[in-house]
């Protein structure tokens, strides 16, 4: 039976006219005629539609229609074949799933790529979980995921990474992975990069590959993601790296305890390097936190002279006459306050012209009306704030005038 048969044969058997469906699901008569006499590919969302109409699942729907489901596995499309291969065992696709998928069309066609597979499978594993709910907010859904792990698995009041990976069922193993590849996880395991030297950078990763573990495997969350950054190009993985670099500041130091430190030593620049010895962890995790906790509209950053695109050299302090032409000074970790819409992007280079390059070789932070440099050329107007650590350079650029402290409690309501 063909999808069409399948949707007159449902429309008749609940005495519905094509006029009574159509006010039903909220579509057009020539359409669904058109629809019973397999003349168009419906879309997800339109399959569901009719599901509603007819008080049934999308699943319920395509009971007794064969077309694509019948096909052997050595005859799936290449990019299906590809697309199990990749993501069967991590999101447990049975035979079920697999004929499901080949008898829905994707946006009106079948999907074209491995991505568009995975698309179409998180969004009917969505509709078809009827005590799924809307994720109105990523950051704060993400930050609550983490509290909540760390509560559940951690006997510590710091975040013991021995105890989350075991209750997690997690395992790291080292491995060779390419110079721009800190971590990578695939199913349960997490692989650390070898070529890591550096311990902060090292644990910020473990803990950005649990992140990145959890919210993969949070359906709700996932699915959303996917609606929000549809159709815009490479915006999903841009995105999802934000959110995890946002859960591993979570986990290495909490909002709630860093909020504190804050409100009794200030919010500047001074914070980020102060904060990293105080909670012994990374200044990559306490620049992007102090982001997350900022009383005013600002973009925090760590800048690092690098040698190539992929490659940093070893910290060290430079004198302005010694840098070489082949460095430059880049982006290596940013973060938004919440209330920024805007993302200095990882290895956006600093013009020499920018007030960050004064901060070498001075003991104190720099500051002073300055601007964000943004890649795409634009450039933002910003007080800027900028303090030297050897080879790298933290720098708060603040959006707008940085308020006072006793209004940090106010944001960590909003903002966790």
């Amino acid at each position: 039976m063909k999808l069409g048969q399948r949707l007159r044969s449902l429309r008749k058997e609940k005495l519905l006219t094509l006029k009574d469906l159509s006010q039903l699901a909220d579509l057009s008569v020539p359409y669904l005629s058109d629809m019973e006499r397999d003349v168009v590919n419906p879309s997800v969302e339109t399959l569901q539609k009719v599901a509603n109409a007819f008080n049934m699942t999308v699943k319920d729907l395509f009971t007794g229609v064969e077309e694509l489901g019948e096909l052997p596995n050595t005859n799936y499309p290449e990019e299906f074949q590809s697309f199990l291969k990749e993501y069967g065992s991590d999101y447990k696709i049975n035979d079920d799933w697999k004929e499901l998928l080949l008898k829905i069309n994707f946006r009106g066609r079948q999907p074209t790529s491995e991505t568009e597979w995975l698309e179409l499978y998180l969004y009917l594993k969505r509709v078809l979980s009827p005590k799924g709910k809307k994720v109105n907010n990523p950051q704060k859904y993400i930050i609550k995921l983490i509290q909540d792990t760390v509560r559940e698995y951690s006997s510590q009041e710091d975040t013991n990474f021995k105890e989350i990976c075991s209750g997690l069922g997690l395992e790291v193993k080292e491995a060779p992975l390419s110079l721009e590849i800190d971590g990578m996880h695939k199913g349960n395991i997490i692989f650390i990069n070898t070529r890591i030297e550096n311990d902060e950078r090292r644990r910020f990763t473990l803990f950005h590959e649990i992140t990145h573990y959890l919210v993969e495997n949070d359906g709700d969350l996932i699915s959303d993601l996917h609606e929000l950054t549809y159709n815009q190009e490479g915006e999903l993985d841009r995105q999802l790296e934000i959110y995890c670099n946002i859960g591993a500041a979570e986990f290495l130091m909490p909002r709630e305890k860093y909020m504190r430190l804050c409100e009794e030593k200030g919010f500047n620049v001074n914070t980020i390097p102060f904060a990293a010895s105080y909670f012994r962890c990374s200044t990559i995790a306490a620049t992007i936190q102090l982001a997350q906790i900022a009383p005013n509209q600002c973009i925090t950053a760590i800048c690092e002279f690098i040698q190539d695109k992929t490659t940093p050299l070893q910290p060290q302090i430079f004198n302005q006459e010694e840098k070489s032409l082949k460095q430059k000074l880049r982006v290596t970790y940013a973060a938004s306050s919440p209330n920024v819409k805007y993302m200095l992007a990882k290895d956006t280079v600093i013009p020499n012209d920018h007030l960050i390059h004064d901060a070498f070789g001075q003991d104190n932070p720099v500051e002073g009306e300055s601007y964000v440099p943004f890649r795409s050329g634009k450039k933002m107007p910003c007080q800027c704030e900028a303090l030297a650590d050897g080879n790298r350079v933290y720098v708060l650029f603040h959006l707008s005038p940085p308020t006072s402290t006793n209004k940090m409690q106010m944001n960590l309501f909003d903002s966790s």
